[in-house]
């Protein structure tokens, strides 16, 4: 401000603002920045999903701030200076300890018509020397300048910062600002319009703090014209104002009171996913939103196993500290029944019981691998003929079971065994050679069959004598040009006449028919 006095004045005394400090954050509750819960397990079914409430609790002042104290320094300031220099070692401690990765910056700001440059001053670069940080302001000097008139060069001075300060890639810039006085507009080749889109283009927060000006010096407060206001709420950054005894403790105040996007980023296995709702959530910093997060298992998930996910929650689109990733495990519950392979066999009767069956019985799960399956019945047990079905089941570590079925048929293919042996004749009568008697014991065996058919065919006409049984007598007389026949004899003999050989077969009870054999017997004499 112009330092013409209208009348003398002493300067305030200070009060002790570390003090001042300590009590206000003794009745401010901030939590536990972080995300709660973490970590977070479940077990979900392949394409099953969960929902739970995430709860980020967000710093008081956002993460790897760049922090630039921007000071009106002409003489009406000294107060305020006076202030704000007596505690800045307390300041930067208190934001250290809530972020330890804060860098700070000093500048100050007067009138153009003062001197060539006085809009800007850069005193101290971006640091994270707390020294330093302390001497760029120390260097701060309320002795001259401010013009002809109330306005200041703070438009310009804020339009220098983007391109003066070194701010980091990854860090949180903000600009704090406290003055007593407007801007001119344009100011030092900047447009309040101007100096505003570069600010924004640069991400920079601007926190205004009007204090009044000391009495006897023109000033004409800093938001008069509505530019703090402007400025401030276009970049997403705070307006207050305080007495030149409070400066320090405002400075802290809107630092801890920073508008706060709070995103997410996840990094997922395959065959989990991570979805909040909402996406994103603005909040004043040191204030707690919560979402709903969705996990879900993809259908395919590798059951038996367990899939993860990280979930990290950035605020300003940075990540505050590990305490804001979350970890998510899942095990992929095992719902999948092992898979039982049973062969088909068919195998031959070997007696009317049927026969025993060996087949192969297998079982694979697609978490514990082999398996063996139980049978009922067991391979190697006895199957009557005909085609039984075997059921086998297998149950994984999960208490899946799985089953399997297959199909034994016991078969009888195998036709009988015939006999047609010379027999003696009944009446004690030796037989010539050649059976000129004709006699004959017909005789059957089969392996299934007890009781087969025997059946005696006369080769000269075809016809069929029978059936008869095992052991059944024959006397077959053959009479070329006569008529077949047949008629019983004593001793339950069955007397066969044929117009040529007699062929005996036998068939079981499935069909199956022997090869014929000839009961040969000479016609008797012309």
């Amino acid at each position: 401000m112009e330092h013409t006095s209208r009348r003398g004045q002493s300067r305030r005394a200070l009060t002790a603002i570390f003090a001042v400090l300590l009590a206000g954050t003794a009745t401010t509750a901030f939590a536990v920045p972080g995300v709660t819960p973490s970590p977070y397990a479940t077990a979900l079914e392949p394409g099953q999903s969960v929902t739970i409430t995430k709860t980020v609790d967000t710093p008081v002042i956002p993460p790897n701030p760049d922090i630039v104290f921007l000071a009106d320094t002409t003489t009406s300031m000294g107060a305020s200076i006076s202030n704000v220099q007596a505690n800045a070692d307390s300041i930067v401690d208190q934001v250290l300890a809530d972020q330890p990765t804060a860098q700070f910056a000093v500048a100050d700001y007067k009138d153009v018509a003062d001197y060539s440059g006085a809009h800007f001053n850069l005193r101290q670069q971006l640091t994270a020397d707390p020294a330093a940080v302390a001497a760029g302001i120390n260097a701060w000097t309320p002795l001259s300048g401010g013009g002809s008139d109330a306005a200041e060069d703070w438009i310009g001075a804020l339009g220098e910062v983007p391109s003066a300060i070194d701010f980091r890639n990854d860090g949180t810039p903000v600009v704090v600002m406290f003055g007593d006085s407007t801007s001119h507009d344009p100011s030092a080749g900047f447009s309040l319009a101007t100096a505003t889109a570069a600010l924004q283009a640069a991400g920079v927060r601007v926190i205004a703090i009007a204090v009044p000006g000391a009495d006897g010096f023109l000033w004409n407060g800093l938001d008069t014209a509505g530019q703090a206001t402007a400025v401030t709420s276009s970049t997403g950054g705070t307006l207050a104002s305080a007495n030149p005894s409070e400066v320090s403790a405002a400075i802290l105040s809107a630092l801890q009171n920073l508008p706060a996007q709070v995103t997410h980023q996840a990094v997922c296995d395959a065959g989990v996913s991570v979805s909040l709702t909402p996406p994103s959530q603005n909040v004043t910093s040191g204030g707690t939103v919560s979402f709903d997060e969705t996990i879900t298992l993809a259908a395919d998930a590798p059951q038996g196993t367990t899939v993860s996910c990280q979930v990290s929650f950035l605020v300003n689109g940075q990540l505050p500290g590990p305490e804001f990733v979350q970890q998510v495990d899942v095990d992929v519950l095992d719902v999948e029944p092992p898979v039982v392979t049973v062969s088909d066999e068919t195998v031959e009767a070997t007696g009317p019981d049927g026969a025993e069956v060996d087949y192969d019985a297998t079982a694979t799960d697609n978490v514990d691998g082999p398996l063996v399956p139980t049978c009922a019945p067991p391979s190697g047990s006895l199957f009557a003929i005909g085609a039984t079905v075997v059921t086998c089941t297998a149950t994984d570590a999960a208490g899946n079971t799985g089953s399997g079925t297959g199909t034994m048929t016991v078969v009888d293919t195998t036709p009988p065994d015939v006999a047609c042996s010379e027999g003696a004749n009944p009446g004690g009568t030796v037989p010539r050679s050649h059976n000129q008697d004709g006699f004959f014991l017909l005789g059957a065996t089969d392996l299934v069959d007890p009781d087969p058919e025997i059946w005696v065919r006369d080769s000269g006409s075809g016809t069929l004598f029978g059936p008869y049984a095992d052991g059944q007598q024959i006397k077959y007389t053959e009479t070329p040009g006569g008529q077949p026949r047949s008629k019983s004899m004593p001793g339950d003999i069955v007397h066969l006449f044929g117009t040529g050989d007699a062929e005996v077969y036998a068939v079981d009870s499935f069909g199956n028919t022997s090869a014929p054999v000839s009961c040969l017997v000479p016609p008797p004499p012309m």
